[in-house]
């Protein structure tokens, strides 16, 4: 909810300043560069949190990283000077990507493998849309300032919440602390027959990665761990899935749509019936963030992935028509443009950014966790700054219509490579997914609870040089 909150209030920040608010100076260029800002220093945060969560582990990071936040709210509200808000914006960003980072991190190694999908959505859909939602509503009908202040709740308790928890059981057995592990495992499940075997599966797979690092003339230290996966090609496999995942999550707009809201829908819709606007599709979107919660239960990732994702794509082609002949703003059509742009948000939210949002917090190895999201994240983050620096200038130059076209048709090359390089993932532990990757092979669907012995067999023989 604190990260969606950010993006909420800066949509409203941003059209204060442009509009009749002028106490802080600023030209629309430098309003779209703090906007982009965000999305560029939050590949610092990845990298903070990857080493913070080496030191420190999984909790202690998350407290770390979220108090920032809380000072730069205050900042916001008192600042005067351009300067100043845009250096909020870097910290921020910091924050932003540290703790967007962490999270997903989070959900793959506490949450159970048949819950883990909808634990994700919860975290990272229902609450990061619930937030932006909040942020946008605020902003209609309470000054940016002080909505700045009203950031301060989520962002402290984002920090305190964390320290009650226990430590992650995947990074206690990377670090070799298998008591602990198997402790603070046992805390967070019930222990059927199924979770035992999970567990004795992570720590033989974990003992297996160090025998094989040392057997490579490295130490089995962070760093010794993080050189022995990346000669691995599998890793770099999954990296570029990871990539490729991003760059439909850029294309499908939920960052720019956001960021820029406000902006967007009076373009689209007039200042007439603004509020209503923003609060049907805010809504809508987060009404599909909450059916997904059900629909990732129910189905498949790839059938969410691929089916929703056409339809919504079909949607936005529909919109980019609508626009291209009917430009102009009138009552109806001002309706029918919002209801298009909500139908298309429910699809995304409830179907392909779940699916998405869900894989990163599975496909990636407890040794490559931080470099993996550092290193897809950076790429993914320079595609995001230069869309949400230059998608202003290109609604003015060559119109909504043909950027939503332009999106589509992105979105369209993405899937079909997901197509064929993306596995099922749904009910799979960490490390069957990982054996996966590893082996290039056709997933087994059998569940968890095959035997210890067979499974440590496999991946021993997978990790033998």
């Amino acid at each position: 909810m604190s990260d969606g909150f950010i993006f909420g209030q800066m949509s409203g920040m941003i059209d204060a300043l442009l509009g009749e608010d002028h106490s802080i100076e600023m030209t629309p260029d430098d309003v779209s560069l703090m906007a982009a800002l965000i999305n560029s220093t939050c590949l610092v945060g990845f990298i903070v949190a990857g080493v913070v969560t080496e030191i420190f582990g999984r909790r202690r990071a998350l407290t770390v990283l979220t108090m920032p936040l809380a000072v730069c709210w205050i900042v916001v509200y008192f600042t005067t000077t351009k300067t100043v808000l845009l250096l909020t914006r870097l910290i921020v960003g910091v924050t932003f990507g540290g703790v967007l980072s962490i999270s997903f991190i989070c959900v793959g190694e506490y949450a159970p493998p048949n819950m883990r999908q909808v634990f994700n959505n919860v975290v990272n859909g229902v609450g990061s849309q619930f937030g932006s939602a909040l942020g946008h509503i605020l902003s209609i009908f309470i000054n940016w300032r002080i909505v700045a202040l009203i950031g301060l709740l989520p962002a402290i308790m984002s920090s305190v919440i964390p320290i009650f928890w226990v430590e992650s059981p995947s990074w206690l057995a990377s670090k070799g602390r298998f008591d602990e592990c198997r402790k603070a495992y046992r805390s967070l499940h019930a222990m059927n027959s199924e979770d035992e075997n999970e567990l004795e599966n992570l720590i033989a797979l974990e003992k297996k990665k160090n025998a094989a690092i040392k057997e490579k003339n490295h130490t089995p230290t962070p760093i010794g761990r993080l050189i022995w996966a990346c000669k691995q090609l599998y890793v770099w496999k999954i990296i570029f899935l990871g990539v490729m995942t991003n760059i439909y999550r850029i294309a499908a707009m939920r960052i720019i749509f956001n960021t820029m809201a406000l902006t967007i829908l009076r373009d689209l819709t007039g200042y007439a019936n603004l509020w209503m606007t923003v609060l049907l599709v805010d809504g809508f979107g987060l009404i599909g963030a909450i059916i997904s919660c059900v629909f990732v239960k129910l189905f498949k990732l790839r059938s969410l992935l691929f089916v929703l994702g056409i339809i919504g794509n079909i949607v936005l082609i529909i919109l980019s028509i609508v626009l291209y002949l009917r430009p102009e703003i009138d009552f109806w059509m001002s309706w029918v443009k919002a209801l298009l742009l909500a139908l298309y948000l429910i699809i995304v939210n409830s179907g392909p950014y779940p699916a998405l949002e869900t894989l990163y917090t599975e496909i990636y190895p407890l040794e490559i966790k931080a470099f993996g999201i550092f290193v897809t994240a950076t790429v993914a983050g320079i595609f995001q700054f230069l869309a949400v620096k230059y998608s202003p200038g290109l609604f003015a130059s060559i119109g909504y219509h043909a950027v939503f076209l332009i999106y589509a048709f992105i979105i369209f090359v993405v899937l079909g490579y997901l197509w064929i390089a993306l596995p099922e993932t749904k009910g799979q532990t960490l490390q069957q997914i990982e054996s996966y990757f590893h082996k290039s092979a056709k997933m087994s669907h059998g569940s968890s609870n095959d035997n210890v012995k067979e499974t440590v067999s496999m991946l021993e023989n997978q990790l033998e040089p």
